[in-house]
C-alpha cells in the first residue's frame, strides 16, 4: 500500500504488464487501463496536484505530484529503430548517441504533457547534451531521465521543489 505524503511530493513508478514481454504489442486499451490504475494509486498518495501517465510496448508508467506541473513519458528502445533520425528532425542537429536521442524524444512528450506546448529546439538540444540523470533546464523545469531496464527510457518533467521518489 502506498501512503499519502503530507508535504510536497513527487512520486513516479514504472512497471511491466503482467505476462507481457517487453516490446510486445498488447491491446492499447489494456495498456491504457493499467497506466490509469497506476496513476490513480500514485494520485491518492500525492493528492491535490497533477497526475501524468504513459505506456509503451508492455510497460506502463505514471507520476503524481502535490503541486506544480508534471509530465511523464516512456518509450520502448526498439531494435533497429532510427531514433537518431527522429531526434535530428526534432532538434535540427544530431544526438550524441542512441540514449541521448531517446531522451530528446521522451523529454518532448513529457514536456507537452506538463505544459500543453512543444519545447523550443534549444531546450531539446540542452536535454540531448546532458549526461546527468536529472537536470534543470534554462527555463527552470526539472527533468529526470533514466533507463527502465534495458528496454525502456522514462523521462519526467516537473516544476515544483519536490524531489522525485520512484516507487
Amino acid at each position: 500500500m502506498i501512503q499519502a505524503f503530507p508535504h510536497p511530493a513527487l512520486l513516479y513508478a514504472a512497471q511491466p504488464l503482467p505476462g507481457v514481454a517487453p516490446g510486445a504489442r498488447p491491446a492499447y486499451t489494456a495498456q491504457s487501463a493499467a497506466a490509469e490504475k497506476l496513476a490513480q494509486r500514485l494520485g491518492a498518495a500525492a493528492p491535490g496536484g497533477p497526475v501524468s501517465k504513459a505506456h509503451a510496448r508492455g510497460c506502463v508508467a505514471a507520476a503524481a505530484a502535490t503541486e506544480g506541473v508534471l509530465g511523464i513519458d516512456l518509450e520502448y528502445r526498439q531494435p533497429g529503430r532510427d531514433i537518431g533520425a527522429i531526434a535530428r528532425w526534432l532538434m535540427g542537429a544530431p544526438a550524441r548517441d542512441e540514449l541521448s536521442a531517446y531522451r530528446v524524444f521522451t523529454y518532448r512528450e513529457a514536456y507537452f504533457k506538463a505544459l500543453g506546448a512543444w519545447p523550443a529546439v534549444a531546450l531539446l538540444r540542452f536535454v540531448a547534451e546532458e549526461d546527468a540523470r536529472d537536470v534543470q533546464t534554462p527555463d527552470g523545469l526539472n527533468v529526470l531521465s533514466e533507463p527502465i531496464g534495458e528496454a525502456f527510457v522514462l523521462t519526467l518533467v516537473w516544476n515544483s521543489a519536490a524531489s522525485p521518489r520512484r516507487l
